[in-house]
């Protein structure tokens, strides 16, 4: 650093010389034109010397620019710089550069710096009793379900689909791992939608129900002799996303992923950084990203049978399902009783209802639930044996 008094007024760092004309031309004296290193930095990397003069720094950068704007930052040292977007009215200039941002806002922020984000929109799940109980759910959201073979959780899970899309409006994926599309699932959706068993559909109503399915439903399919491993989903839901406009991820079960663990990881840090990339793409596309997974079947089925809580931390290969999940369900049914729903994890409690443990009725004809009783006093008592 070069021994001397810097200059209080700050430097304008424009994008292209025309910017910097611009500046110029709304009374900004220190202008100077940052589009290219070699225009603030000497061969051997240091600051050119008439640069350092100054003690601070504002980058004045296009929308898209702000990969230049780092690098900028970096080399003429980000603990002196500030930024601002290039506002459409060159008027406007000499406002914006009073107003620019310190640096790397989105990660270091003051109070003032985090934008309010108003009120949180809450979603009713279309389940009635989980309703009145208080129940909602939020978007951006990351929701595993939990559950052994045959608990219900896919049963469970498409009927939330179909409730959500009603309700809603919102467009969901739907993963086809263990069964085909057509029959089952497509069976399954239309007796949701129509309300009644195959034998009373009417043309008409398998018509509306089909029409209607083509606007809420994207299937994501395994392609036959090719590994769906975690990046291949990754990209065909970020597809999805963009092409279809889904709003609800359903990955069922996450266990039919063709994980690949690298080697020299353990399976629970790659389970780990695996449900951080599906977040990410929940906050980046605003979704909720469900995942149906089986617990390991050692243990959990000898607790569950002494009725037992299964939780989202018996989720398999990771306590990451519980700890990163924002809502958390589990879903099991002892012997000679009822299928339970555990809802274990709820990101806010005071908005979003609290946990709690709900008795859930089959309907084997039209192979959905309804629920029965509320309450932790199901586990130990007739409702739970």
């Amino acid at each position: 650093m070069n021994e001397h008094v810097r200059l209080a007024e700050p430097l304008v760092l424009a994008i292209g010389n025309q910017v910097a004309e611009e500046c110029r031309a709304q009374g900004l004296k220190h202008v100077t034109d940052a589009s290219s290193p070699h225009l603030l930095l000497e061969s051997d990397g240091r600051l050119r010397h008439e640069i350092d003069w100054f003690s601070s720094f504002v980058i004045l950068i296009p929308e898209g620019g702000e990969e230049l704007r780092d690098a900028i930052a970096m080399n003429v040292g980000d603990d002196r710089c500030k930024w601002a977007y290039i506002p459409d009215d060159p008027r406007n200039i000499p406002a914006v550069v009073m107003a620019a941002k310190r640096m790397w806002t989105d990660e270091v922020a003051r109070l003032d710096d985090i934008p309010d984000p108003g009120p949180v929109a809450m979603y009713e799940t279309g389940f009635p009793e989980l309703d009145r109980y208080g129940l909602r759910l939020i978007t951006p959201a990351f929701m595993p379900i939990v559950g052994p073979y045959g608990s219900g959780k896919s049963i469970f899970l498409r009927q939330l689909l179909i409730n959500l899309w009603r309700l809603h409006g919102w467009r969901f994926l739907l993963t086809s791992f263990e069964e085909k599309v057509k029959p089952r699932f497509h069976r399954d959706l239309r007796r949701h939608l129509i309300g009644s068993i195959e034998n009373s559909w009417t043309s008409e109503e398998i018509n509306r129900a089909d029409i209607e399915l083509n606007r809420a439903a994207v299937f994501l399919r395994r392609k036959r002799n090719t590994v769906l491993d975690a990046d291949r989903l990754i990209d065909r839901i970020e597809y999805a996303v963009r092409v279809y406009g889904i709003r609800v991820v359903a990955i069922d079960p996450v266990n039919e992923i063709d994980h690949q663990v690298p080697r020299g990881m353990a399976k629970t840090d790659y389970i780990g950084n695996f449900i951080m990339r599906l977040k990410q793409l929940a906050d980046d596309y605003n979704l909720l990203m469900i995942c149906a997974l089986h617990p390991p079947k050692d243990g959990v089925e000898k607790r569950l049978q002494k009725n037992g809580l299964l939780t989202l931390n018996d989720g398999a290969d990771s306590a990451n399902w519980g700890n990163k999940a924002d809502i958390g369900f589990c879903m099991w049914r002892n012997l000679d009783g009822p299928t339970l729903l555990h809802i274990d994890k709820i990101k806010d409690h005071e908005t979003m209802g609290r946990p709690n443990l709900c008795e859930m009725i089959h309907d084997p004809i039209f192979n959905r639930f309804r629920v029965g009783r509320i309450g932790y006093d199901l586990i130990g008592n007739e409702g739970g044996n």
